[in-house]
């Protein structure tokens, strides 16, 4: 019997909802006219991913089609367990017959958690992604997460389990990294696998297979199969009882239990021939957290962690609204802006005894309607927010600042001196700044504290330009997830609420987020983001609204910290801790540290492979010197230097062990 055809949705079908989340591959939304496994009760909630224009090119449509037949070709009980653990592919979206994403359940709400900043206030839901785990246990705890050791190690044996039983029904996770990953410890500690999409289907893919920065599998190793994926399992068991989200020395689990940190050891083997199975991971995790601490975390421990902090802020009351589309009476030449925003950081029931139930419920109309707010009343606020993460250095950091002008001194459309002409008085705002507004448009805000006065202008440096709206709300923390909101105004008169991006003349890199890679020149100039790459920066960690560049010393490979200043407002700040892309693990090995040495003399390659028995040099010496032969003497030695950056080279020596 020949498989059923691939459930497809026509995109002109869905009604959406919000965005939900962007991602380098395409962005989710909300879709409220649809559920599936409607057998289940209400059935579970579904949400559209679709892919960017960049990504369709070399997507694998066939392949796509085949995760979501996979449903309908296995067992129940397995399409069941598939579906509750995974967000895997339910149907295939087309617009005008070529493919454009596909629909997939949402994350189950026990997967989620109410965040609380390091302030005590407790914020919107926020998925309960692995990452939030590698920190330490007073950020976790002072987030508002309960976890104790034994809950780890449970979280751990889960998803040893949970890939077990992908392995054998020919699916590999590939992409195993804390994001990919969400957690949840009631009523039992169990795991959720997002980005299915990226997995393996019998050794077939739908995008070019990607990984996560530093959670790589060694280099020539064929990506996204079942060795991969127990490589990232033991990575992933280091760094969680580390609470580091770089740690690769698995003897951190020998307090936890030997067994554990021998098999960790055995997983990181450079041979992935000789990798243990997730069924072995999943033995010595159950011994191992019969002796754990069941203890919680305390959060009174002094907290390194992203802090959140949200002010509501109250416009200009209009006193005399001007005529729509009237503009405000002031000359854009004699405006002095001055921006007072703080940026922001930025079960169900099982199947019916048929699978077709599923999919007949997926194309299921399930269409819902919401209700505006209070249209009588004029008052408007902003919402904004500054973000602290958690915060090691090998070398004297440099300091790479970046102030952009005061825009009280410069005219915002010469950027020159303002002329000694009297200003014109600011005009009362009207309420069309926020009812015209569109995607794209753009801002200064003139507001105080409290209070948000917007003023269109051109997109230029110092200006906020409009990224997202949201009608028939007034929920200042709608932006709290969109790409480079910095500031959220919301107008209850409109219903509406705009989210804005400072346009900061320091480059894209002043929106840069924890684990993207940024370059520029070492002096003033603008600094972009870039794909990571021998010579440029990864950003270790992002604060805003301070310039206090100690904050950076405790991350592991630190050297160089970017701070790009705001002098209107300091609150809009961004404080990067950066660390150089060296060419290979050379770059930050340390005197007695064990490295893979491989390829020839002259080109050869460094791996920290995370055990010394499968290493074969020994590191003798390091000095910050480029070319120094002569400081290792008769010891082999390896050596690099930035071109811009002189002052982070190297030269290593090392010794046959």
């Amino acid at each position: 019997m020949s498989p059923s055809p691939a459930p497809m949705v026509e995109h002109h079908k869905l009604t959406l909802g919000k965005q939900l989340g962007q991602g380098g591959q395409g962005t989710v939304h909300e879709v409220t006219n649809r559920k599936i496994n409607e057998a289940a009760g209400d059935g579970w909630d579904v949400v559209y991913k679709e892919y960017g224009p960049a990504v369709l090119p070399a997507l694998r449509a066939d392949a796509l089609a085949s995760r979501a037949e996979l449903i309908g070709e296995l067992k129940a009980a397995d399409a069941k367990w598939l579906c509750e653990r995974t967000a895997w592919p339910a149907a295939v979206v087309q617009r005008h017959g070529h493919t454009c994403g596909f629909l997939m359940r949402a994350v189950p709400a026990r997967f989620r958690f109410a965040f609380r900043n390091l302030g005590g206030a407790t914020g919107t839901q926020r998925l309960a992604s692995m990452e939030y785990l590698l920190n330490d246990d007073a950020y976790v705890a002072g987030i508002g997460l309960t976890i104790s050791v034994r809950d780890r190690l449970a979280l751990l044996g889960d998803l040893a389990t949970t890939l077990s039983r992908l392995h054998g029904l020919g699916i590999t996770v590939g992409d195993l990294s804390p994001k990919n990953l969400l957690f949840a410890t009631a009523p039992h500690p169990e795991c959720f696998l997002i980005d299915a999409d990226a997995m393996r289907l019998r050794g077939d893919t739908v995008l070019p297979q990607a990984e996560t920065p530093d959670w790589q599998i060694p280099d020539g190793e064929e990506k996204a199969t079942c060795a991969s994926d127990i490589y990232k399992l033991a990575l992933l068991a280091v760094r969680l009882i580390a609470r580091d989200q770089t740690a690769t020395d698995p003897t951190v689990l020998t307090p936890v239990s030997p067994a554990l940190a021998a098999l960790a050891r055995s997983s990181l083997d450079a041979d992935p021939v000789r990798r243990p199975t997730p069924a072995q991971w999943a033995e010595t995790l159950a011994a191992a957290g019969t002796t754990a601490s069941t203890v919680p975390a305390s959060a009174s421990a002094s907290a390194t962690g992203r802090r959140t902090r949200r002010t509501q802020r109250t416009p200009h009351a209009p006193g005399n609204p001007m005529p729509a589309g009237t503009a405000p009476a002031r000359s854009p030449a004699r405006t002095k802006p001055t921006s007072k925003a703080k940026p922001t950081s930025k079960t169900g029931a099982g199947f019916a005894a048929s699978i077709a139930v599923v999919l007949v419920a997926l194309l299921a109309l399930a269409v819902t309607h919401s209700n505006g707010g209070d249209s009588g009343s004029t008052s408007e606020s902003v919402s904004s927010a500054a973000s602290d993460f958690p915060t090691v250095p090998d070398s004297t950091p440099t300091d790479l600042t970046f102030t952009d002008p005061d825009p009280t001194d410069l005219d915002p459309a010469t950027s020159e001196p303002a002329t000694s002409e009297p200003d014109t008085p600011s005009a009362t705002p009207t309420p069309d700044a926020i009812a015209d507004a569109q995607v794209g448009s753009c801002f200064y805000d003139n507001g105080t504290t409290g209070r948000a006065d917007l003023v269109a202008t051109d997109c230029t440096d110092g200006a906020f330009k409009v990224v997202r709206i949201y009608s028939d709300t007034t929920d200042l923390s709608s932006c709290d997830d969109v790409t480079d909101s910095d500031e959220s105004v919301s107008s209850a008169r409109h219903d509406r609420v705009l989210c804005l991006s400072y346009q900061s003349p320091g480059g894209t890199a002043y929106h840069a987020d924890q684990g993207d890679c940024v370059y520029g020149s070492h002096g003033t100039g603008p600094w972009s983001t870039q794909t990571c790459q021998t010579g440029n920066f990864k950003v270790l960690a992002v604060y805003r609204g301070t310039s206090d560049h100690s904050k950076c010393d405790s991350w592991p490979h630190y050297n160089q910290w970017k701070r790009f200043g705001v002098a209107s407002d300091s609150g809009l700040d961004v404080l990067l801790c950066l660390s150089m892309n060296y060419p290979d693990d050379a770059g930050y090995a340390k005197q007695n540290q064990c490295l893979f040495k491989s390829g020839s003399e002259q080109h050869a390659t460094f791996t920290n492979v995370g055990s010394c028995a499968a290493s074969n040099v020994v590191v003798t010496g390091r000095t910050s010197q480029y070319g120094a032969r002569a400081f290792c003497g008769s010891y082999g030695w390896t050596t690099w230097r930035p071109s811009d950056f002189p002052a982070l080279a190297y030269t290593v020596c090392w010794r046959p062990k």
